[in-house]
């Protein structure tokens, strides 16, 4: 398999010179693997430091590869690595074979605890903080070996490149390639907080919507103007609103809102505490944005690593014992 996935990367009079140029000093799954984590942290030290080797094995491995295949893989300069194109379009195939490779390997582990090894997931931080989170420790309890590196990205990002193993994305799905596992639908509120009603007031009606400001929660901050979506008989619609600030952070969009910039339409469960306390004020109740639906991600694979599957049976099955009460926040 490793011999396929080189020769679609070098060329043909190249064959005999890889066989002669690999030797048996360096395996060949080694070299896949310090290629793959220097591109996804940019740096030959870096990736020293993570994998627990010297500065000189990792740079000499990639060294190695890029001789094999004859091309160069990575652009280097004084303190960072990035990708050639030729790079770019052999790191997924990289990280697919090590996948394949690793599930192989894994494929009759049968006790939990026999997991090994680290799964990057990424996803919106309020959900890390309100859903999983307080009920990690069932999983870290039943799978004491892995190790979980959780990162909280507001952008798109490209999982080959940073090494992620699989996303949660709150919203509807742009099409990809991507494996989707659904989760749960988030129902959305319409709020203000207590100092923006003190000086706006509180709208009763759609018409009220013009005299007032939202809070425009857009990924590419564009120059569209900020809309006020809700649900009819007829389905979604939008109304155009005033709006004093655009923002493209989860966090910085709940700051906004409980500072008084504006309406926000955030699902339930991030701000029920604030709702119950006081500090932020339902609006508009008839007049709900569309619930969320809310997904796992992963690449689609034909090998999907023990790891992956063992966390995405989890994180369904806690979610489905859990959205009773999700469904009400």
């Amino acid at each position: 398999m490793l011999c396929l996935l080189f020769e679609k990367h070098r060329k043909t009079d190249n064959i005999v010179h890889y066989k002669q140029t690999i030797g048996s000093t360096m395996d060949k799954f080694e070299m896949l693997t310090r290629f793959s984590e220097t591109a996804r942290i940019g740096s030959f030290s870096g990736a020293a430091d993570y994998l627990g080797l010297p500065k000189s094995s990792v740079s000499q491995a990639v060294q190695s590869l890029e001789k094999a295949l004859g091309t160069r893989l990575l652009h280097r300069s004084t303190r960072r690595v990035s990708l050639t194109p030729d790079g770019e379009a052999f790191l997924p195939q990289c990280r697919a074979l090590l996948a394949e490779l690793e599930a192989m390997e894994t494929q009759f582990v049968s006790d939990p605890a026999d997991l090994r090894g680290e799964l990057r997931v990424d996803m919106p931080s309020r959900f890390a903080s309100n859903i999983l989170i307080p009920k990690l420790s069932d999983f870290i309890d039943n799978h004491p070996n892995l190790r979980l590196r959780i990162s909280s990205y507001d952008h798109r990002i490209d999982m080959i490149k940073e090494g992620i193993d699989c996303v949660i994305r709150v919203g509807e799905l742009a099409d990809s390639s991507l494996i989707a596992r659904p989760l749960l639908h988030y129902r959305m509120v319409n709020c203000v907080s207590q100092s923006y009603a003190k000086r706006f007031g509180i709208p009763k009606t759609l018409d009220d919507l013009q005299h007032h400001r939202l809070i425009d929660y857009s990924h590419s901050l564009s120059q569209r103007p900020g809309e006020f979506e809700y649900t009819t008989a007829d389905g979604t619609q939008s109304l155009t609103m005033p709006s004093a600030i655009a923002v493209n952070g989860t966090e910085a969009y709940y700051s906004a809102c409980l500072n008084g910039l504006g309406i926000a339409q955030i699902p339930m469960v991030g701000v029920e505490k604030e709702m119950n306390n006081g500090e932020l004020i339902c609006v508009l109740d008839e007049y709900q944005a569309p619930p969320m639906p809310v997904n796992l991600l992963y690449p689609s694979r034909q090998q999907v690593s023990p790891r992956l599957t063992a966390f995405a049976d989890w994180l369904v099955s806690m979610v489905n014992h859990s959205k009773t009460g999700l469904a009400n926040t």
